[in-house]
């Protein structure tokens, strides 16, 4: 047997408060830790000393974390490369703490050679920071166009706002909990836009074609629409965020530090850009086209007929209500159905009260004469009664 699908009917744009208070409420919470905690730069950005070395092969990065751990650096990034070498970027290091690390590393991490090690300047992370602000700027102009040409300028203004929600609440959350910053994180942000802006464009894909079939005599408004065309995409978005999220999670559990904080961004990026396009985007769409006259008319022409059709319910079901106290109230008056006699049916009563008047009226029997007035008569003879007298 065929199972039908479940329609779910999730009303999205009527509990838009709600989104925007929980948005509002992230953003506000991202902006106080980015001003109050500030960003964790890594060394490519404020500068530092890097160190490459080789170490035995029963080495691993846990092994030098732990020797570093005990100068204070844990932090420190470590990229393990080929044939058991090993890089190491720390804070900038005085001529004695180089000395003192390596020496510990070559007792407790079996380190064989110093390759080398060198500072490494700010001006590297700077150069980097400024590249990608400029691609920032130069994807968003990108979007503005191809949305607003693909579909409509509202859409495009909707994604971009999207899109800068997604940001400050990532950058707040690397605020709060104190990641590191590093050139990983800056293409993963660039990265978590590109998927923002996929989500919110099946969205309105999905929703220009449901508004293109809007008209007068349609008995929704765009909201409707909106609601519906969310409703109609809600499990491939789901399933499309689930689906990318496995990997990012495997490499945050599994993977090595420079990976982990490429996956960390995208982690945070996949979950609030399937939020941002579901609850955000789409509800301030909605907001922003029922201000436009066309459909100002059409959410007040079906707002007074579904007022009319509600009333029409109301008065309906309070008329059916009276009418079923009625019949109660007559039932409890009428007797049982064991004392009440059957009732003959109208029709059958008629009937017999036809039959009954043609019936014909039966004649009055003859009285019977007494047994004494007859023997009298016998007795007297024929003649013994008076004769009357003629009158003349």
């Amino acid at each position: 047997m065929r199972q039908v699908p479940v329609r779910r009917n999730i009303d999205f744009v009527g509990k838009k408060y709600i989104w925007f208070a929980i948005s509002g409420v992230a953003i506000l919470v991202s902006i106080i830790g980015l001003f109050t905690r500030g960003l964790n730069f890594g060394i490519d950005f404020t500068g530092g000393t890097q160190m490459e070395i080789r170490c035995d092969k029963e080495t691993t990065i846990s092994d030098i974390r732990k020797v570093l751990s005990r100068f204070g650096f844990g932090d420190a990034q470590i990229q393990q490369g080929q044939s058991n070498t090993f890089i190491i970027r720390t804070p900038n290091l005085s001529e004695q703490k180089r000395n003192e690390i390596t020496a510990e590393l070559k007792k407790s991490a079996k380190m064989k050679d110093l390759l080398g090690i060198s500072d490494v300047g700010p001006g590297w992370g700077a150069q980097v920071s400024r590249r990608a602000i400029i691609g920032v700027i130069i994807f968003l102009v990108a979007v503005v166009l191809y949305v607003s040409i693909r579909f409509e300028f509202k859409m495009a203004i909707s994604a971009i706002v999207e899109i800068f929600h997604d940001t400050i609440i990532t950058v707040g959350v690397y605020a709060l909990i104190g990641r590191e910053v590093t050139p990983a994180t800056i293409i993963a942000f660039l990265t978590l836009l590109g998927y923002s802006l996929y989500d919110a464009i099946v969205i309105f894909d999905r929703l220009k074609e449901n508004a293109d079939a809007l008209t007068r005599q349609s008995k929704k408004t765009y909201s409707d629409v909106v609601n519906d065309s969310v409703n109609q995409i809600l499990a491939r978005s789901i399933n499309t965020s689930l689906t990318t999220l496995f990997p990012i999670v495997t490499i945050l559990l599994f993977g090595g530090e420079t990976l982990k904080a490429f996956a960390f961004a995208l982690f945070l990026g996949v979950l609030t850009g399937t939020y941002s396009s579901i609850f955000v985007a789409t509800p301030m769409l909605a907001i922003w086209k029922e201000s436009e006259p066309k459909y100002a008319t059409f959410r007040e022409k079906v707002e007074k007929e579904r007022v009319r059709e509600r009333r029409t319910v109301e008065q309906n079901v309070a008329t059916n209500r009276v009418r079923v106290q009625e019949k109660q109230a007559k039932t409890n008056e009428e007797p049982s159905a064991m004392e009440k006699p059957a009732k003959e049916p109208a029709k059958v009563v008629r009937i017999n009260e036809e039959r009954e008047s043609r019936k014909p009226t039966p004649k009055p029997k003859p009285k019977a004469k007494s047994k004494q007035t007859s023997a009298k008569a016998r007795t007297k003879g024929p003649g013994s009664r008076k004769k009357k007298k003629k009158k003349r």
